[in-house]
């Protein structure tokens, strides 16, 4: 959930057979990756928790959070399920058995390929910053 740092969770369905669709809008990654897109989609699989505590401890829908607001997603520790994933207005809350990652136009995309863009982007970023004027 780390390299997906800044993305904006913009929708959010609930599939059959304990499934979920996450779209995470990270254009700036995104972009990297032909065909030209600006999102990720998140296929969980085999769901048993998925919710979202807000910052005053109440827990709702992501549906319910999304109707007020685009929660982007700041970064995790967990590193175990059940996760918990700070967002700009709360915790995303999942528990989930199987993730699959797909672009928007609906190329499936694996991790590492993920990974690797994620990467190379921020250290193309680093490189950029430490340039003197």
């Amino acid at each position: 959930w780390n390299i997906l740092h800044d993305g904006d969770i913009t929708a959010a369905e609930k599939g059959h057979n304990n499934s979920y669709t996450l779209f995470v809008s990270i254009p700036y990654l995104r972009r990297r990756l032909a065909p030209l897109g600006d999102s990720f989609v998140l296929a969980l699989k085999g769901v048993r928790q998925i919710a979202f505590q807000n910052f005053d401890g109440t827990i709702s829908t992501i549906e319910d959070e999304m109707n007020l607001s685009t929660p982007e997603i700041l970064r995790t520790d967990s590193e175990s399920m059940p996760i918990s994933v700070e967002t700009t207005t709360g915790k995303l809350l999942l528990d989930f058995e199987g993730i699959e990652f797909r672009l928007d136009t609906g190329q499936p995309v694996d991790f590492e390929t993920l990974e690797t863009v994620c990467r190379d982007y921020w250290d193309e970023w680093r490189k950029r910053s430490e340039r003197k004027p």
